[in-house]
């Protein structure tokens, strides 16, 4: 074959190469679609409650009392006054002298970690309180008027804005009291630090005449320096097909105090039926004269 021929043969055979080259390759031309994104269900929200049974320290209950002393009071806590759900509060300049008898409740998980009114961080395994308007902090004695059993606390932060309660109590503190069950009717006492603590109170028999004298006739279910609260629980009770109960304004340490109580009863065994009566319904009382 003549060396002409050949040589347009090979640049022959170089074009068909490089055309092929020069192909693009075959690409899918439909639009790219994202794959749809994983949707997570949204968690319950966190209800308030006792802790898991592996959260709680095995001695919660031999859990030793706060000793009373001398702080400053906390630079947030202490506003002159405050509002919530409408209703102003407000603090108290000192403690010296302060009683309160009502109902108790308790908070927990919920609440676990988060800022307290007075800045601390929340522990349900302290013996702590919540308080509407004692200075914070402040030391007191609690006694559940129900069974005689009594803790020291220290009152950190405010609340509980239910009107027919008076104090929230921590998980450990309520636990100490046995009344996770429920409100159980306290009386709150406060402790002066470097005074003599307020004696605790012994039997049931003595919780029962803290604010009794003998021949009880009325029984107390709470007591508070609101009118409005007080009358709140009066309608609760009413709802609960108790409608004996009525307010009795008195006073106390020199401030006016509204008295819910429910009577009067003509016998012990009236009396003692009726007190049944509240504390099946939820309402723990103490027994009183009038």
């Amino acid at each position: 074959m003549p060396f002409s021929r050949i040589r347009t043969l090979v640049a022959l055979l170089s074009l068909a190469t490089l055309a092929a080259c020069s192909t693009p390759p075959h690409r899918n031309t439909r639009p790219y679609t994202p794959p749809p994104p994983r949707v997570v269900p949204p968690e319950p929200p966190l209800t308030d409650g006792p802790p898991k049974p592996s959260e709680i320290p095995p001695n919660l209950k031999d859990l030793e009392e706060p000793v009373p002393k001398d702080e400053p009071k906390s630079q947030y806590g202490n506003p002159p006054s405050y509002q919530v759900f409408g209703e102003t509060y407000r603090t108290l300049d000192s403690a010296r002298g302060f009683k309160e008898t009502g109902l108790a409740s308790w908070y927990g998980r919920k609440f676990q970690g988060r800022k307290t009114s007075s800045g601390e961080p929340f522990d349900m395994f302290k013996l702590t309180a919540a308080h509407k308007t004692l200075p914070l902090p402040t030391y007191v004695r609690v006694t559940n008027l129900t069974n005689a059993k009594s803790v020291i606390v220290r009152i950190n932060d405010r609340g509980p804005f239910h009107s027919e309660r008076i104090i929230d109590l921590s998980y450990a503190a309520a636990t100490k009291l046995e009344l996770l069950g429920g409100p159980a009717m306290v009386e709150i006492e406060a402790i002066t630090p470097g005074q003599p603590l307020p004696p605790p109170v012994g039997t049931l028999e003595e919780a029962a005449k803290v604010t009794a004298p003998s021949e009880a006739n009325y029984l107390q279910a709470a007591a508070y320096s609101s009118r409005a609260n007080a009358a709140a629980l009066v309608k609760k009770l009413s709802a609960q097909g108790i409608k004996n109960a009525e307010i009795r304004e008195g006073r106390f340490n020199g401030d006016v105090i509204y008295r819910v109580v429910v009577g009067p009863f003509d016998s012990q065994q009236k009396l003692t039926s009726g007190r049944a009566k509240l504390s099946s319904a939820g309402f723990p009382s103490i027994p009183v004269r009038y």
